[in-house]
């Protein structure tokens, strides 16, 4: 009975560890090699080929006007008229706001009156000083008053300039913020005016790739509200990178005539930095990193060979090899855990 319930017992035993190996490897078949030996590994594996594509980089910028301005008083005044009409195109000179200016006005009349006496006692002085019936010293006095009251007068036409807002360079003006009869005084924002027919594009690149972008470079870029590619050229870099963020600013430009970019919005912008070509592009999954660097596993003559290499630019599917294989080489994708050197391999896809 005793040996009985031994023998039943290995044979369950037995029957729990075939069971096991089709859970674990569902997938894997050995395959053994004539006579014995080590078993045969299924792998997938790549073939290497000449490619040529373009490194591509992308990061995020901010859309801004060509030119943008906040139109405020020079001077403390009364708001008497608004002749702009919000979200307006205006052009250059255009009369935005106007200020109270009739103690101006009034100043400037009484002054132009006295000046204008002030210049008939000069004519009549200088009468009197060819005759020699006045001293040069009385009529050099009849002269600067004359003078004196002219330069008043230009005084209190540019203070009379100032109660004039005017745009200063053509553009779309936003929403005012002041009403007529409001007191303004410097610094308090009436509107903001903006030219928006060309939007600059400003971005950051990391400094290594700061060899790569020069004036009149062309950039793609998007936003999340206009569907389609968009352009723009880059018109000045930062001559110096930032040290805290070891990125170069640039910015671009971009020709807006139907309106459709918004300042201040973001922008995901793309970079062709080069093309490269005659390069070797493996599967991701086939790099082994190690202490050494990172290496993969040929299929030469049905065995597996390691070999060190060398990477450069990769994506989320494909990794560029600098050095360490060649054009037509067969790599190893799959099963690498179980792949040592010398391991006899069986193909059982390619690409």
């Amino acid at each position: 009975m005793k040996r009985a319930i031994i023998f039943i017992g290995a044979v369950v035993i037995l029957g729990i560890l075939i069971l096991l190996k089709f859970l674990v490897f569902p997938g894997v078949k050995e395959h053994k090699k004539a006579g014995g030996g080590e078993p045969v590994i299924p792998v997938e594996c790549y073939v290497t080929r000449d490619t040529s594509v373009n490194y591509q980089l992308e990061t995020v910028g901010t859309l801004r006007a060509n030119e943008q301005v906040e139109i405020v008083s020079e001077i403390s005044r009364k708001v008497t008229g608004i002749f702009m009409k919000e979200g307006s195109l205006v052009t250059t000179g255009q009369m935005l706001f106007k200020l109270d200016d009739s103690d101006i006005t009034s100043r400037i009349k009484k002054l132009t009156l006295e000046s204008g006496l002030a210049e008939a006692n000069e004519t009549r002085g200088k009468v009197l000083l060819s005759k020699g019936g006045m001293s040069q010293e009385r009529y050099d006095e009849l002269a600067n008053i004359h003078n004196t009251l002219e330069a008043e007068i230009e005084i209190l036409k540019v203070d009379l300039s100032k109660t004039e807002i005017r745009a200063p360079f053509p553009g779309r003006i936003g929403l005012r913020n002041v009403s007529v009869g409001a007191l303004v005084s410097p610094g308090v924002v009436l509107a903001n005016l903006q030219d928006i027919s060309r939007i600059k594009v400003d971005f950051a690149v990391p400094e290594r790739y700061s060899h790569n972008l020069q004036v009149g470079c062309k950039i793609v870029f998007r936003t999340d509200y206009y569907p389609g590619d968009l352009t723009a050229i880059v018109e000045a870099v930062e001559p110096a990178v930032d040290e805290r963020t070891r990125t170069l600013l640039i910015r671009a430009l971009s020709v807006n005539e139907k309106g459709i970019l918004v300042p201040g919005t973001s922008a995901r912008i793309y970079l062709t930095l080069e093309e490269l070509t005659k390069s070797i592009f493996i599967p991701t999954q086939g790099l082994i990193p190690s202490i050494k660097g990172y290496s993969v596993f040929l299929k030469k003559d049905g065995q597996a060979f390691p070999v060190l290499v060398k990477t450069g630019v990769r994506n989320s599917d494909f990794v560029q090899i600098t050095e360490g294989i060649g054009i037509g080489d067969t790599v190893v994708v799959t099963n690498l855990l179980r792949v040592r050197k010398g391991s006899p391999l069986k193909t059982v896809k390619i690409s």
